[in-house]
């Protein structure tokens, strides 16, 4: 009889800027900030190289949005497109960036569970996503997705919050 192995991820917990949003997710009065209406990946070979262009189109409120990017891998093409297009809306993002970025695969299958987890940073806050699927893009992308939409709710909650009153020096 085979030992089922158990992944270190199986037991890890979630990481809070997606156990956030997950829990935000639930909630009827919770508007995400933007939704992705489609993607396309091309991944190709040009001249002798390897091309991956892909294209996002994203909506806000009644707008849609399309934006296309090139990049080494499909992620990274992905990331470019999308941020090209989120920064048009949400300015404060240019500074953010995914910091560093894991993938594993659990089982003993090409079909096997896929988990990416990324880390960001925007200079001043640091945070952390993690999303599974079978298809390794699409867990990279879900983490990368969570990642915009957690600094974006951040920035809200910022917004929405009272300044501290100032003490009046003498």
């Amino acid at each position: 009889m085979k030992e089922l192995r158990k992944s270190l991820f199986d037991e890890a917990e979630v990481p809070q800027a997606s156990r956030e949003l997950a829990e935000l997710r639930q909630s009827p009065d919770y508007v995400p900030p933007f939704e992705i209406v489609r993607r396309r990946v091309i991944d190709d070979c040009f001249e002798g190289k390897m091309t991956i262009d892909a294209t996002v189109v994203i909506r806000i409120g009644d707008i849609e949005d399309t934006e296309a990017a090139r990049g080494v891998g499909v992620v990274h093409a992905l990331d470019l497109a999308l941020r090209k297009a989120l920064l048009k809306y949400f300015p404060y993002l240019e500074t953010v960036r995914a910091t560093e970025t894991y993938t594993h695969a659990s089982g003993e299958s090409t079909e096997a569970e896929v988990v990416s987890i990324k880390k960001f940073s925007d200079g001043q806050r640091a945070w952390t996503t993690l999303a599974k699927s079978v298809n390794s893009v699409e867990a990279g992308w879900e983490s990368l997705i969570d990642g915009y939409e957690w600094r974006i709710h951040m920035q809200r909650l910022d917004k929405s919050r009272p300044s501290s009153p100032r003490v009046a020096q003498r």
